[in-house]
């Protein structure tokens, strides 16, 4: 079931992509030769007009294939006849459906789910926000800027965090209507560490110990702890939040230890296991929690809507970066495969909580949201034979006054497909390594 839902989510941005080619299409007077759901051979096949629909074997992706897309035509209708403005509207369409419903999406989600804000809500003892000098931060603070980036909400904390390696920055805050400036050194949670397996609710707060998620096989799942139950000893110790939490694992060195949890209705429970080594991305933080709002208006949820997809396609423009930069390993990146395996293990850890629908559905509503940003953002760039290498072709016709050859364009197409066919493999040999190591 989760194999499936995953597929579904990865082909349901895919098709919205299509689309988008498919209605700026119809629209500006471009014929559509046809229009398939999925890929592959023909199961089901209707023709309306000028146009073919059809319904493929493999349930991944589909495609709308346009007179003159691929070949010169002397139909006034095909795409390569078509003014520079018409083909440009065309290209960049189908990207923008992607962007757009990833607006949808947290939308909905933000209406009835609410969302976070800048404002703090928890500082953590000794943490780099309470020792932050001058000033340290305090509940009841907005923050405004951090290392002097624009802050609207939380994820572009950890975005710009884990962009400066968590260097000394200065941080801009609101308190009571005066502007604020102070300076904080994040602390750093090695990416090589020892782990239970489970998502805290908060990851500085109250509920640092409150687990949301549990990882299946982890040693949290062997052990049966659940989402509810709350970690309370580790081999008798009592750690006071999460860096205290990973002290105590890192101490054990692999080797087994007592963990005592409690259950939601109070029942403790205790169990012997040893943490399992991982080797992550390094993390930082600085130890304060943020504010939510729980029943927000249609205004507040479209502005942090926007707020939130600007912020998701940061974490995707700056993966890039680091990407390139080799702050992230090629062995960190993931292809179609890799996706799917990440949604599948997602909806299997959320679907087993209490109120498992609600956050299926919120799980998978967030998660396609995110890889429909990716997807939109992606298509822009100008590589062959993505969306962005065609409307930079157009951008050179209009500067050079004169078309590219249709045979040359070609070229620059097969080329570019060749070297994303080699990274495809590349990406989905990484993704069954991955597979098989886990």
């Amino acid at each position: 079931m989760s194999i499936v839902a995953a597929i579904l989510v990865l082909s349901f941005l895919i098709i919205v992509h299509e689309i988008g080619h498919f209605a700026a299409a119809k629209l500006l007077g471009v014929r559509v030769l046809e229009f398939s759901l999925f890929m592959g051979p023909r199961l089901l096949s209707i023709k309306r007009g000028e146009t073919r629909y059809s319904l493929k074997l493999i349930p991944v992706g589909g495609s709308c294939l346009m007179e003159g897309e691929d070949s010169a035509s002397e139909d006034d209708r095909a795409l390569g006849n078509k003014p520079k403005w018409v083909r440009a509207a065309i290209f960049a369409a189908g990207p923008f459906m992607n962007l757009a419903i990833a607006f949808i999406m947290i939308l909905i989600l933000n209406m009835y789910l609410g969302y976070a804000t800048n404002e703090v809500s928890y500082v953590a003892d000794h943490s780099p926000a309470a020792s932050a000098a001058p000033v340290p931060i305090a509940v009841g603070d907005t923050l405004v800027s951090y290392g002097g980036k624009r802050v609207n909400v939380p994820t572009e904390v950890f975005i710009y965090m884990h962009d400066t390696k968590g260097a000394t920055v200065d941080v801009t805050f609101r308190r009571g209507g005066e502007l604020m400036k102070t300076v904080i050194e994040p602390d750093f949670t090695p990416g090589r560490r020892y782990i239970l397996g489970f998502n805290a609710a908060q990851a500085s707060g109250p509920d640092w110990n409150l687990v949301e998620r549990v990882t299946e096989g982890d040693p949290a799942d062997e052990l049966g702890i659940e989402p509810g139950d709350r970690i309370l000893r580790i081999d008798g110790k009592t750690p006071a939040d999460l860096d205290g939490l990973r002290a105590a694992l890192a101490e054990s060195e692999g080797g087994e230890l007592e963990i005592t949890w409690i259950k939601p209705d109070g029942t403790p429970a205790s169990g012997r296991v040893a943490p399992k080594l991982i080797n992550d991305q390094d993390s930082y933080s600085i130890g304060i929690g943020y504010g939510a709002a729980d029943s927000p208006g249609i205004f507040g949820s479209m502005r942090y809507a926007y707020y939130n997809a600007v912020s998701y396609s940061k974490m995707v423009l700056y993966s890039l970066k680091w990407m390139v930069t080799g702050a992230i390993g090629l062995n960190q990146v993931s292809g179609p495969v890799g996706i799917v395996a990440e949604i599948g293990a997602g909806v299997d850890e959320v679907s087993r909580g209490p109120n498992r629908v609600q956050v299926m559905i919120s799980y998978l509503l967030n998660l396609s949201a995110l890889i429909g940003i990716n997807l939109g953002l992606f298509n822009l760039i100008p590589f062959p034979p993505l969306d962005g290498s065609k409307l930079l072709l157009l951008g050179v016709e209009a500067i050079r006054r004169k078309d590219i050859p249709p045979e040359r364009q070609v070229a620059i197409t097969m080329f570019g497909f060749a070297v994303l066919i080699l990274i495809m493999v590349l990406t989905l040999f990484n993704d069954i390594i991955k597979l098989v190591n886990r």
